[in-house]
């Protein structure tokens, strides 16, 4: 396992990206035990799944969730799967999964056969209210009684109306009002 700075260096180095707030993930993917679920919607360009891949105990499932992939964008040579395939987060014999997709309708098609199963969630879909306010409303439901929740771009005007809204008094303001955690 890297340091936290060796991987920052690393991080920095290989993969772009805004996820700059390591010191709040890192922590909370460290209480995760083997057979837990980590679940990231948003994964972007893999730097916070990277972090949970890094520090997670081995046995803790991590399943990142994007619809995009970067494959073909000027500078950046390899698309997200085969990136993280390559990287040894997914793969034969990994407990990394990432899903190529639109993570709401992921959800959805799920949710019938399924009950709370995640452990630490973490959200940073689209930031318009609408996107936001539809994601936690999808995957809220799926936390585990205990179970934590951190949302990206809190300092966004929509991110932040929607989360004060829903949560009002119930959540922790952290990394200098970036990230919010709620615990479910």
């Amino acid at each position: 396992m890297k340091t936290f700075e060796e991987l920052d260096a690393w991080i920095t180095k290989h993969i772009q990206g805004n996820f700059n707030e390591f010191e709040v993930l890192k922590p909370e993917v460290e209480k995760l035990e083997p057979g837990d679920i980590y679940l990231e919607v948003g994964v972007d360009e893999g730097k916070s799944f990277r972090v949970a891949h890094e520090y997670a105990k081995p046995g803790v499932i991590k399943i990142g969730i994007d619809i995009h992939d970067h494959s073909g964008v000027p500078g950046i040579t390899i698309g997200r799967a085969e990136f993280m395939e390559q990287e040894g987060i997914v793969g034969i014999g990994k407990t990394g999964f990432y899903i190529h997709g639109d993570g709401d309708e992921f959800v959805k098609a799920l949710k019938p056969f399924i009950k709370p199963y995640i452990k630490l969630l973490l959200l940073d879909p689209h930031h318009d209210y609408e996107s936001i306010k539809v994601n936690t409303l999808n995957f809220e439901p799926l936390v585990i009684p205990g179970g934590v929740i951190l949302f990206h771009d809190y300092d966004h005007p929509d991110t932040k109306r929607w989360l004060d809204e829903h949560y009002k008094d119930k959540k922790e303001i952290l990394h200098g009002g970036k990230i919010i955690k709620v615990q479910k």
